[in-house]
């Protein structure tokens, strides 16, 4: 091979070189971008707090519904059914006021995108900007709003010690609303700090609640900006009076599922992810809706989590089907497709389905239940809080 020849070569693999480094350079310098335009780095804006999580049972004001028998009629004076709170099931409660509806999470299409504020474009749009200025209910939270003199440049996120989910969104000098983060380049002209007022643990206190204002003082003093707050007490009452409607409504529906002989963990996985149901780390099977929110799940009655390997060597005397009233969206008809599932168990595993006082669940029964769960959901409907909704899902966490 000639010179020449071997000069081309090498010339010919330089070119083919740099034309798939530009092409690896593009592709790497596009996706940095899409990622900086619609990336978010913080909890998820709705929930931020795990699934089917139930309050810790320090108060006494919160109670879970018994299965009734057939037979025992209930007297006049006396409910449809016995709220009682067992104690390896806590519940839980949650604040929500009437005064607006949560927006559904929305998906946003990705454009092509070639300008180098792509970022700032990616948050133009009514949508996206009704979106995430939603992020943050005043039926919810308590929002203290701070203003800089100038557009304003964060070097990190203020972090506050309180008890309560907090959520900062940010309007930056073209006057775009965008969850708060400290990147280089964006600058705020305002910063909202909100902070939940109550959830499944209770109201915020007056002492809190003084708390957080003053790390929001004390975050505005150190950036020279001006804050303002809500009026403190008549939040204190508000949040009270959403705390005590929660707490009606809070139930927690458990139906015992007890065989003869006890249930093979190999067996019982088997049979239940082929009714759909999946394990999740919290150690429970969880039947999930589209959204993936929890519709009902399985737990062993003993409170044992589930996990691959207990599954494999262990076996289970008895299992509790819950489904979590205020946090299901669907009402009834979601509660029957779990008696239903209930029903396949102990069809599966010849067993009888039981309230917590082990007396077998009957029809009559049910129908008390489902009566029961009208009335709450006609309540939280009236309140303007959805069972399975955004704020469900944030008051009942």
């Amino acid at each position: 091979m000639s010179e020449l020849q071997i000069g081309v070569l090498i010339l010919g693999g330089g070119v083919i070189a740099l034309v798939v480094g530009f092409n690896v350079f593009q592709e790497w310098r596009f996706r940095k971008r899409t990622q900086q335009a619609f990336a978010r780095a913080h909890d998820d804006v709705l929930l931020g707090v795990p699934k089917n999580n139930v309050r810790d049972g320090v108060r006494a004001d919160r109670m879970e519904p018994v299965l009734v028998d057939a037979e025992l009629e209930p007297e006049d004076d006396e409910p449809m059914f016995e709220p009682q709170l067992p104690e390896q099931t806590p519940f839980v409660r949650e604040q929500a006021l009437p005064t607006r509806q949560e927006p559904a999470a929305q998906q946003l299409d990705v454009p092509v995108i070639d300008e180098e504020d792509e970022a700032e474009l990616a948050m133009d749009s009514a949508d996206h900007q009704a979106l995430v200025v939603a992020m943050q209910d005043p039926s919810l939270d308590f929002i203290a709003e701070v203003v800089f003199h100038e557009p304003h440049e964060l070097a990190a996120m203020p972090r506050f010690n309180v008890g309560k989910r907090t959520q900062l969104i940010g309007r930056t000098e073209r006057g775009l609303w965008k969850v708060a983060e400290a990147l280089p380049g964006t600058r705020y002209k305002q910063i909202n700090i909100s902070m939940q007022m109550v959830d499944r643990s209770g109201a915020v206190t007056e002492q809190e609640l003084a708390a957080f204002c003053q790390q929001v003082s004390r975050f505005a003093e150190d950036h020279d900006a001006a804050v303002s707050f809500p009026q403190r007490q008549q939040k204190l009452v508000a949040a009270r009076e959403l705390d005590r409607f929660c707490a009606d409504v809070d139930v927690l529906i458990g139906i015992n599922i007890v065989p003869k002989s006890s249930i093979e963990g190999a067996r019982l996985r088997s049979f239940v992810e082929a009714a759909g149901l999946q394990l999740e780390p919290d150690g429970a099977f969880h039947y999930l809706a589209d959204s993936g929110n929890t519709l009902y799940s399985l737990v062993a009655a003993d409170q044992m989590p589930f996990t691959f390997h207990t599954l494999l060597d262990k076996s289970f005397p008895a299992l509790t089907l819950l489904f979590d009233v205020p946090r299901v969206a669907g009402g009834v008809d979601v509660f029957d497709r779990a008696v239903y599932f209930a029903r396949q168990l102990a069809q599966e595993f010849d067993a009888q389905l039981v309230d917590d006082n082990r007396r077998v669940l009957s029809e009559t029964g049910l129908t008390r239940i489902r009566d029961q769960l009208l009335h709450i959901y006609g309540s939280m409907d009236d309140r303007g809080i959805a069972p399975g909704s955004v704020a469900a899902l944030r008051l009942f966490a």
